[in-house]
């Protein structure tokens, strides 16, 4: 039988989780247009960096929906969310340092388009 208490519980969670990563969307692109504003080259830098982060995370979660559950482990909500978060970390690392190389990529584009910016 389905806990309805429990149902509840997980659907307000997963909302809660939902809403966290919008906000976390949301503070990227606050992010780029404040380094935009102020002509800061490191908080650009760093907003290219979260952008490729993000593109990790969304390549691992699809890489491990490929992935034939075996049935060793059983599936839980609370073992959904910590592989969540455990590859949102793993996608935090791999783009620290020089990481796929497309945060550098797009960062080198958008200093450009600050450069020619300043001198319009």
């Amino acid at each position: 039988m389905i806990n309805p208490i429990n149902t509840v519980h997980n659907i307000q969670v997963k909302t809660a989780v939902d809403k966290a990563r919008d906000q976390e969307a949301e503070s990227f692109e606050e992010m780029l247009q404040k380094a935009a504003k102020e002509q800061d080259k490191e908080k650009l830098r760093e907003a290219c960096r979260d952008l490729e982060s993000v593109f990790l995370n969304m390549m691992f979660k699809s890489m491990r929906n490929t992935v034939e559950k075996s049935g060793l482990f059983e599936e839980s909500f609370a073992a959904n969310v910590y592989e969540d978060m455990l590859y949102e970390k793993y996608a935090q690392e791999a783009s620290k340092g020089k990481g796929l190389g497309l945060g550098e990529m797009l960062y080198q584009q958008l200093v450009k388009n600050l450069n020619n910016e300043e001198e319009v």
